[in-house]
């Protein structure tokens, strides 16, 4: 039922009681989102559902962040260690600046995430509003019975 309503720029899929929505269609960008979530019992309440989910970006994106920020770190550790290195053997070196490059590079990946989260923002609110109508519509189907 919750499939069957959703616009023609949402699809998603259920795999028992877990359901992943995406933004299809010509509005689909590099930041576009992807909403999770899961559908359980509450075990206070046996008659009511607890959903519960993520937001975010799709995993490809999470994935080179990922990726990005281990490689960075990695160099910086390595070329900070050998520059540490020479400075206790009375060695001239200018590798001591990696660090702060590598922390200008971490910087810079945030705030390109922190821009393509502003890009991704009007198309989360689409899916959430959405899980939110479906929820509620959920609702009113079952009080009326």
């Amino acid at each position: 039922m919750l499939l069957q309503s959703a616009p023609a720029n949402i699809k998603g899929q259920i795999v028992t009681n877990h359901v992943t929505l995406d933004i299809t269609g010509a509005d689909v960008h590099y930041w576009s989102p992807q909403l999770n979530f899961r559908i359980e019992p509450n075990e206070q309440y046996p008659d009511h559902s607890v959903v519960s989910g993520l937001i975010g970006p799709r995993p490809a994106v999470w994935t080179m962040f990922m990726f990005i920020y281990a490689a960075i770190g990695v160099i910086a550790f390595f070329i900070s260690l050998f520059a540490v290195s020479n400075i206790m053997l009375g060695k001239p070196t200018n590798l001591i600046y990696a660090f702060p490059i590598a922390l200008l590079f971490m910087l810079t990946a945030y705030l390109v995430g922190k821009y393509g989260e502003r890009l991704a923002k009007d198309q989360m609110e689409l899916l959430k509003q959405f899980v939110r109508e479906a929820v509620y519509f959920e609702k009113e189907e079952l009080n009326s019975r």
